[in-house]
């Protein structure tokens, strides 16, 4: 694993991360049509259901029959486990962990959100915990967790493999860890980034491809790995899975995909969900600290 400390630039990168995100709270209204005061039950329902169907084509496809996220998550193993998430939002997947039985503590980088997601718990009575930390610094004690849940945020950090480094060193042995980060090999990064925003924008005259994909990518820092470069992050874990998941859907294949429904729309959908097995933007990644 890569072990290097962090530097004086990647400090600094943590701090336009925290600013970053400070303005940018995770709420998935990307079109501004929340109407709720923030903080409001009303504000936090709004946020989790555009959360859940930004997410159902590969999460959840049965939901309301199936619960959110349960293609990903075994909620019965979470029970009476000690879960720790990186990265709390609105606080919709700590909600998730605590009323499946878990223990569950939620972290996250900004005052802003870790007072929001506070705010949830104290209106809903869960029982889940809420701090403020750096996930390159976790305030736990070596072995402190059964489970870790990280949903598209270690990938902003300025170094992500001391997150990793952290992570394994809480967890107990034995323990798991699944985290969701963005995909290089992508749809996205390659067609929307490298030929829409690259070529067509003529981006890629003054920056290169990954500082082209952040211009339109969340987050002050955002970086995309291949299947082998975060199997490497993982260095030290065991039992190692990655898919490949989209939640794009018709839209994994830019302009040509809407086109193809209009001739076959069976043709087009297995060609979709072939393109976001292999191409989709988000890899997850499920691993295991040794025993």
């Amino acid at each position: 694993m890569n072990s290097v400390p962090p530097t004086r630039e990647s400090s600094h990168n943590q701090r336009a991360n925290r600013s970053w995100w400070t303005e940018n709270p995770m709420t998935y209204d990307w079109e501004k049509t929340i109407g709720a005061a923030e903080g409001t039950p009303e504000f936090f329902e709004q946020c989790d259901q555009r959360a859940i169907e930004a997410h159902r084509p590969f999460g959840h496809p049965a939901y309301p029959v199936e619960a959110p996220y349960a293609q990903l998550i075994d909620w019965s193993a979470m029970r009476d486990k000690c879960v720790l998430e990186i990265g709390c939002g609105m606080g919709l997947h700590a909600s998730l962990f605590a009323k499946a039985g878990a223990h569950v503590v939620t972290m996250d980088l900004t005052t802003r959100a870790s007072r929001l997601a506070s705010k949830r718990f104290g209106q809903t009575g869960s029982g889940a915990t809420v701090i403020q930390a750096d996930g390159e610094k976790l305030p736990f004690t070596d072995a402190s967790f059964d489970h870790i849940w990280s949903w598209g945020v270690i990938h902003h950090s300025a170094h992500t493999p001391a997150i990793v480094e952290e992570i394994r060193r809480i967890l107990r042995p034995g323990g798991t860890f699944q985290c969701m980060v963005y995909h290089r090999t992508s749809v996205r990064y390659w067609i929307i980034g490298g030929i829409q925003h690259g070529i067509v924008r003529g981006k890629l005259l003054r920056m290169n491809l990954e500082e082209v994909n952040q211009t339109f990518t969340d987050g002050a820092i955002a970086r995309h790995y291949t299947i082998p470069e975060f199997r490497d992050v993982l260095e030290g874990f065991e039992n190692i899975r990655c898919r490949i998941l989209q939640e794009a859907g018709s839209d994994a294949i830019p302009k040509l995909s809407p086109i193809l429904h209009k001739i076959s729309k069976s043709t087009a959908t297995k060609i979709d969900r072939w393109v976001d097995s292999r191409f989709g933007w988000f890899l997850f990644a499920e691993a295991q600290k040794p025993a």
